[in-house]
């Protein structure tokens, strides 16, 4: 399933420590990242997470960088990628 995420970041160098510690780890098995954007101040991602459900991409997510916004999720079907 395609979840998308927004991240509206409260403190973007908080935010992006643990994410690339979590990044270079590497995802656990049957969640990916094909999409990540970001505004050039960092205050602003927008994601396309892949993942069994809704609440287990939010669960992985909040684990990583919950403390540093708010983050909104959602179903999305996305064309041209595949449901994984």
């Amino acid at each position: 399933m395609h979840v998308g995420v927004i991240h509206r970041i409260s403190d973007p160098q908080g935010f992006e420590a643990p994410e690339q510690r979590a990044l270079e780890a590497g995802l656990p098995e049957g969640f990916s990242l094909p999409i990540h954007a970001a505004t050039p101040d960092h205050t602003t991602a927008i994601c396309v997470r892949q993942g069994e459900s809704v609440e287990a991409v939010k669960e992985l997510v909040e684990s990583v960088v919950g403390d540093y916004g708010e983050n909104e999720y959602f179903e999305m079907e996305v064309d041209g990628l595949s449901a994984g």
